[in-house]
């Protein structure tokens, strides 16, 4: 076998590496904004939820699933996320604000009023939950430029 042979087997080899590389790095790409665009259509949910709660008549039993959802399930997202090296370190400060947006005030059953959607309280989640939102897209931004 010539060495022309060898090159030409070489550059096979290596062509076929980086190829195999540039996959895997797309797949892994499109894989993390799966997973974050279903962390993007919870933290709406969430929003949604949350003014519902707010703008009832009443306190509702839904308090509970909104308290889980902000304190675990949205968590466990943004963790998956920091796994699959994703940084988000950023966003927990975001997340704590979330969290204070919803349950910091009128969250106690025995001190419930319903709110407006021009008060305070409801654009304090909308704020907080836009924040979250852009900082994780500033994440993926920040890692897939």
């Amino acid at each position: 076998m010539g060495w022309t042979q060898i090159v030409t087997w070489l550059l096979v080899i290596l062509g076929w590496l980086l190829v195999n590389h540039q996959n895997n790095v797309r797949e892994k790409r499109k894989e993390i904004r799966a997973i974050l665009d279903k962390t993007q259509s919870f933290l709406d949910e969430i929003e949604v939820e949350a003014i519902k709660y707010h703008t009832s008549q009443e306190s509702s039993d839904s308090a509970f699933q909104l308290k889980r959802n902000l304190n675990q399930k949205l968590r466990n997202k943004l963790d998956i996320l920091k796994l699959r090296n994703l940084n988000v370190e950023k966003c927990y400060p975001y997340l704590k604000k979330l969290r204070q947006a919803v349950t910091l005030e009128n969250f106690d059953t025995s001190s419930f009023k319903p709110q407006n959607l021009s008060d305070d309280l409801i654009k304090n989640i909308w704020l907080a939950k836009d924040k979250l939102s852009q900082e994780l897209e500033n994440s993926f931004a920040t890692r897939y430029r």
